[in-house]
């Protein structure tokens, strides 16, 4: 019954393929996608393992409820805690604390002569040196001190790969940047720490300020987060309660967050998770699609098969054969549509991986494939079942 299957589908290689073309996208795009949300969560515990260790950050709004993911925490960090300089001067006196960096962020255009890049802006004082590990090697500079952070300096220090990418084949040191029409001089460059790649701008295309030059850039003199540093893994616990009984004295407990590196990658992987299932699901729609297809061609194949169903069933063939064949011709498509699909998928995996992180995984495979091939007996059932129920005689005097 094989044998003859094949034979059927390679007799009508144009229509088999067609047939199954619905199942190839549907497949392709369900392990890109998948690969492409796991290689994001790859990438950031990578970026995390980049930060350092027994860091606290201290975030606004509330990102966990009840010790779970908040779906809400977007709205809740748009409304919660505008963090300023009096909160950075109390935290800092709390004695549990090894160091504490306040971070304002943004996003700006940073050039030098013809040369630019889009670039994050980290402004902070110098105890996001230590926190990050950020000391310059030697022969490339020095970080900005404290007294530099207060007084405003317009100093700036660069990331290893942005430093490259505007003085190529020179040292930036004592050249003049330009971030948002503002002169920063740069005094050093920060080592290499990897990640980014062409998913944006990464640890080594940032550029670090003293936090008052940072708020030039800006509209409002506030930090966006808190870095905590503590002093080892076991006080961290008691390092956050410090934080939270600290804070809660000015802010609600809804209006700010205090986590550690493991509660902020379980945030970011539920979030992950999340949006990989739901592309997923848009994806799985084309399997749907491709399994009506392969309906629609069995049913035709059934009117043009009409007479060789009569002829076998004339010879002894049962209802049940009948309806086999025609589920095993209909799977057999499923399934090679998903193989073909499958193979595409690591193809453009591996293309993408050259722009963006994308990590395919055993189980998506079996997913697609099971799902293919499930979706091909299911619509490939009503077009067997009335098949099988040909009347012999009938048949054998269809034209």
């Amino acid at each position: 019954m094989f044998i003859y299957t094949l034979k059927i589908i390679w007799t009508n290689k144009l229509r088999s393929g067609l047939t199954a073309l619905g199942i190839i996208i549907g497949v392709w795009a369900v392990i890109l996608l998948v690969a492409i949300g796991n290689g994001l969560k790859v990438y950031i515990n990578q970026q995390f393992e980049q930060l350092g260790a027994n860091l606290i950050f201290i975030m606004p709004g509330n990102l966990l409820e009840n010790g779970r993911y908040n779906p809400h925490q977007e709205m809740t960090m748009l409304s919660g805690a505008k963090f300023d300089e009096r909160d950075w001067r109390r935290l800092k006196r709390l004695d549990i604390i090894e160091a504490i960096a306040p971070v304002v962020y943004d996003n700006a255009r940073v050039s030098a002569g013809r040369r630019e890049s889009f670039s994050e802006i980290i402004g902070s004082t110098a105890a996001i040196e230590t926190i990050r590990e950020l000391t310059p090697e030697p022969g490339q500079g020095r970080f900005f001190t404290q007294a530099e952070s207060r007084r405003s300096k317009r100093v700036a220090v660069l990331g290893y790969q942005l430093a490259q990418d505007l003085f190529p084949q020179q040292s930036p040191l004592g050249k003049k940047i330009t971030i948002d029409n503002h002169r920063f001089t740069v005094i050093g460059v920060a080592p290499k720490k990897g990640g980014g790649g062409n998913m944006g701008p990464s640890l080594d295309q940032r550029v670090y300020l003293p936090y008052k030059a940072a708020w030039s850039l800006t509209e409002e003199k506030k930090f966006n987060f808190f870095l905590v540093k503590a002093q080892n893994q076991k006080l961290i616990p008691e390092t956050k309660k410090k934080i939270k009984n600290l804070l809660s004295q000015r802010y609600d407990s809804e209006e700010f967050s205090v986590l550690d590196q493991t509660e902020i990658l379980q945030v970011i992987s539920k979030i992950l998770n999340a949006l990989t299932l739901a592309l997923a699901g848009i994806a799985a729609i084309s399997l749907i699609v491709g399994g009506v297809g392969i309906m629609n061609t069995m049913y035709a194949t059934v009117a043009e098969r009409t007479r060789e169903v009569g002829l076998r069933k004339a010879v002894g063939a049962t209802n049940q054969d009948i309806r086999n064949q025609f589920l095993l011709e209909s799977a057999f498509l499923s399934l090679v549509g998903g193989l073909v699909g499958l193979g595409l998928s690591i193809i453009s995996a591996q293309l993408i991986n050259h722009f963006f992180p994308a990590e395919i995984t055993f189980w998506s495979i079996i997913l697609a494939l099971g799902v293919s091939s499930l979706v091909g007996i299911i619509f490939g059932l009503a077009p067997a079942r009335r098949a099988s129920r040909l009347s012999p005689v009938e048949a054998l005097r269809y034209e």
